[in-house]
């Protein structure tokens, strides 16, 4: 068969194209919906028209997102041998056209993907733009933060547009005409599908993977979790892979405790208390989904050995009105509800939230420790301590987004967060002599009120410049956390003189303490594009934390009140860090790098204005990072990636104050700590099947200057408990995931990691810190949709015994159970969950020292029921299957104003 001119050129071109840039695609192999709104309407009806062959964009100017072999569906895989276009009929010419050159149409559009009922934007798609006559290419562009493109300088004209992104199916948009009387042709939203893989899940099943992937991160969707429903934060991340939560809210990663949690990719107020309080009063209700983040890049802070989670907050896209309402009851006394709204009109998005919690929880510690002193004389501490916690939180979340101009768009909010608790409990210590023979008892009630209020504000200003992919951020951020905590003690002991020791006085003592924190950010970052996929990002950031702490205590000496000047102490704990960064990264056909080098400058003061005790640290660190991956085959990926941490010392670490609260066992910090330094390598490879996907990942973690506890037993039966550098340690394992469709009605994924423990202690160290061990985890989570509308989970933790400094944690395990069922035709749904269901999470330790060994177990309440029912308020509430059908046939319909 001849070709004429035309179609030999076209030929050619698609063969250089191939060679130089990336693969031309056949029509043969688009989606159905794209053939059928790619095929032209011609004068030959004897015969079908062959659609203009679909291709990436092969403008000089713009990077296209290679097809990414891992995740995009057979019908966008790249062509094997080019396809020849056929010459289409000749357009008729209009006299009052202007000639080719003449640059005056414009086309826009906004790129979307239906999730979770939401039209949400695709950013940094590949938009090409092609002449219907020829399928030469006319221009393109990528789509910014909101999904939004504009491709202007177009002569009068017929064209068809391609979208292509990675993770996403090709799509073909037709019958694009530019003229004189109508330049500009606004697309609307153009809404692309996920992947077959994907696709599939939604229409089978209805709903989205538990666990998803991404170059840097896992990200668990909270809408899959039924156990976590009506719970916080902390009951979700009990289903994160590689995470494990202790009795005690004790949170690790991979075997280490060393975690920064962010809010929305930003610090907040609360991470000024402990990580426990931080979790706790995050509401899983208003949560979208968690990223973990085990090798973080330059692009972010350098705190945290073991990584990063980033728990994002729900925040709806879709327009016009929308909202939910959730409401939940738990066994003893447990309430909660939330309420989320969100309007969008045009240029203007207006969001908040509103979350309720009211609980009490019951909890009990008992601790035996064995005395063993030089004169060989022996005897025993036995400690039982019975407690009853209440709260009530309130968190209230206001904010807005508004597009200044098509390139400019800023967002704002703030987030008030008053609480109160009240906790009471009820300690006894038993002495006992080596015939553990009962020597005496102290009886010591304590009562503790705390009113707490703190803000969150957030700033932030996005622009996008007429060069695709060139982007500029700036966020700003201030958060703050004030409380007043009041305590009540009561002590009454029968303790023979000999035994009491000076700090150990009878009667009542009142203390307070007054805090006060504040973490302010300013980060500026600036994205800039070069040819093919190279990509240079820069950034500055600037963080202040203020924690100041004054504790006053009162004892009460016949009936009087008098300040207890060897207990009270104000410490204040002052850290800037200034810090800058740089990455470049590249991505060929099957290869894509990542490399970065951050810089952090920080000055910490603490000030111990009881004591007059200030401490001035200030060091300079550099912090690389590489990310290298490698796209086998379609199915199968490589990742390899390293990055350089830091473990900044705690303030209460560094308070150098002796706290003789509790007279028996009395703690200060080191105020010349330093820094942990870690270097992080990890290795994984990913596979994806049909119905299986699997994970396997070889980690490793040096650490230096470990920041450890470590407690010694004076003569007199008191243990002191302070902060050391110890020399390094090691952790390194192995760690896999796997997810398995079983049936179409039941899927299950599952994690088990394996890692070894090395702890080295350096010079002034004590040698039986030397320690080594091996430990593992594992989860499975098994979900099932016996019909339609129903989910029903198990899921079952386990964690083996692994090592600290001073000590062996032992092996823990707990089952959960969720459902839920849809109901009012998808609008509400009904959920009931019941936590350890067989009451076994409990924290148990065996520690060690030179002359001293002791055993803890405490729990907290663990088994607890919820039943719950949420509500829509959106008018597009439907069923997800439903949903994702209805987007389909609108994508068939080839409608004028939405594609």
């Amino acid at each position: 068969m001849r070709m004429n001119s035309l179609q030999q050129g076209a030929v050619l071109s698609t063969f250089l194209l191939v060679g130089s840039q990336v693969y031309a695609q056949q029509p043969g192999q688009a989606t159905a919906d794209s053939v059928r709104q790619a095929t032209p309407v011609t004068s030959d009806t004897s015969r079908s028209a062959t659609p203009p062959p679909t291709r990436p964009d092969t403008t000089q100017f713009n990077s296209a997102d290679p097809l990414d072999p891992m995740r995009t569906p057979q019908s966008a895989q790249p062509a094997q041998t080019p396809v020849v276009p056929q010459t289409q009929p000749q357009q008729p010419t209009d006299p009052e056209l202007p000639a080719a050159g003449a640059r005056v149409g414009t086309v826009r559009g906004q790129l979307v993907v239906a999730q979770n009922g939401q039209n949400r934007p695709v950013e940094f798609a590949s938009i090409g733009l092609f002449s219907a006559t020829d399928s030469s290419s006319a221009g393109g562009g990528l789509s910014d933060e909101k999904g939004q493109f504009v491709i202007d300088n177009l002569p009068p004209g017929n064209y068809y547009i391609l979208v292509q992104s990675l993770g996403y199916a090709a799509r073909t948009v037709p019958n694009i005409t530019i003229t004189t009387q109508q330049p500009t042709v606004s697309l609307g939203s153009v809404r692309l599908n996920e992947t077959a893989r994907q696709l599939e899940e939604v229409v089978v099943q209805g709903q989205k993977q538990l666990i998803d992937y991404s170059l840097d991160r896992k990200i668990v969707n909270v809408d899959q979790l039924p156990t976590a429903l009506g719970g916080t934060a902390t009951d979700i991340l009990q289903n994160v892979p590689s995470v494990t939560i202790d009795a005690d809210g004790v949170l690790s990663l991979r075997g280490s405790s060393n975690v920064i949690i962010l809010v929305d990719g930003k610090p907040s107020g609360l991470t000024g208390l402990d990580r426990q309080a931080v979790l706790e009063q995050i509401p899983a209700s208003n949560i979208e989904r968690v990223e973990l983040i085990t090798n973080p890049s330059s692009r972010y802070d350098a705190d945290g050995a073991a990584g990063i989670i980033n728990i994002i907050l729900k925040k709806q896209q879709a327009q016009g009105f929308n909202g939910n309402v959730q409401v939940n009851v738990g066994t003893r006394d447990k309430y909660n509800t939330s309420i989320n709204l969100n309007y969008r009109v045009k240029n203007l998005n207006l969001f908040g939230s509103y979350n309720f919690r009211d609980e009490r929880r019951f909890s009990y510690r008992n601790s035996d420790r064995q005395n063993l002193f030089e004169n060989d004389s022996t005897s025993f501490l036995l400690q039982r301590n019975d407690g009853f916690r209440s709260g009530v939180n309130n968190n209230l979340r206001l904010g807005f987004d508004y597009a200044l101009t098509k390139r400019d768009n800023i967002t704002a909010s703030v987030l008030y967060r008053p609480q109160y608790d009240r906790d009471v409990s009820s300690e006894t210590i038993n002495t006992l002599d080596g015939d553990r023979a009962l020597l005496g008892q102290i009886l010591r009630l304590t009562e503790e009120r705390e009113p707490e209020r703190g803000f969150d504000y957030v700033f932030g200003y996005a622009r996008t410049f007429e060069k695709p992919g060139r982007k500029l951020n700036f966020d700003a951020t201030l958060s703050t956390n004030n409380s007043i905590e009041y305590t009540d003690y009561q002590l009454s002991t029968d303790l023979p003189a000999y035994l009491i020791t000076p700090n150990l006085r009878a009667g009542r003592q009142e203390s307070t303490n007054d805090e006060n924190n504040r973490v302010s950010v300013l980060q500026l970052d600036f994205v800039e594009p070069f040819g093919g996929k190279k990509r240079f990002e820069a950034g500055l950031k600037q963080t202040n934390r203020y924690q100041n702490a004054d504790y006053v205590f009162i004892d009460y000496l016949y009936g009087f009140p008098v300040l207890n000047t060897n207990i009270s102490n104000n410490f204040i704990y002052d850290e800037r860090t200034s810090a800058a960064y740089v990455n470049f990264g590249d991505e060929f056909k099957t290869f894509s790098y990542q490399v970065g080098l951050r810089t952090e400058y920080t000055n910490i003061v603490t000030d111990q204005r009881t004591t007059s005790q200030r401490n001035t640290r200030d060091y300079i660190y550099l912090f690389p990072s590489a990310f290298l991956n490698y796209n086998i085959s379609k199915e199968q990926k490589m990742q390899v990636n390293y990055s350089r941490r830091i473990n900044r010392p705690s303030q209460r670490s560094l308070n150098p104050f002796i706290d003789l609260s509790d007279p028996l066992n009395i703690r200060f910090g080191n105020p010349f700590l330093n820094p942990e330094l870690i270097n992080s390598f990890e290795v994984s490879h990913l596979w994806y099947g049909k119905t299986t996907s699997l994970t396997s990942s070889l980690f490793f973690r040096r650490s230096t200057n470990d920041v450890t506890r470590f407690q010694t037993l004076r003569p007199d039966g008191v243990t002191e408990q302070t902060f050391l550098n110890l020399n390094r340690s090691q952790n390194y394992g192995v760690e896999v995931v796997l997810s398995q469709d079983i049936l179409k009605w039941w899927k299950a994924n599952g994690t088990f990691s394996f890692f070894r423990s090395n702890i080295q202690p350096g010079p002034g160290v004590p040698e039986g810190l030397n320690r080594s061990n091996q430990s593992w985890t594992a989860r499975l989570n098994s979900t099932i949709s016996p019909w339609k509308g129903t989910d029903m989970q198990v899921t079952v933790n386990y964690r083996s015994p692994f090592i600290v400094a001073q000590g062996t944690i032992n092996g823990f395990f707990n089952v959960d159970f969720g459902m839920k069922q849809n109901v009012l035709k998808g609008r509400g749904s009904i959920n009931f969950r019941v936590s350890d269901i067989f009451n076994t999470l409990r924290f148990s330790i065996d520690t060690f020292g030179p002359n001293f060994i002791s055993n803890t177990v405490a729990k907290r309440e663990s088994r607890i029921a919820f039943i719950g029912f949420s509500y829509r308020l959106s008018r597009q509430a439907t069923r997800d299957r439903e949903r994702d059908r209805d987007e389909r046939r609108d994508d068939q319909d080839n409608g004028d104003d939405e594609f």
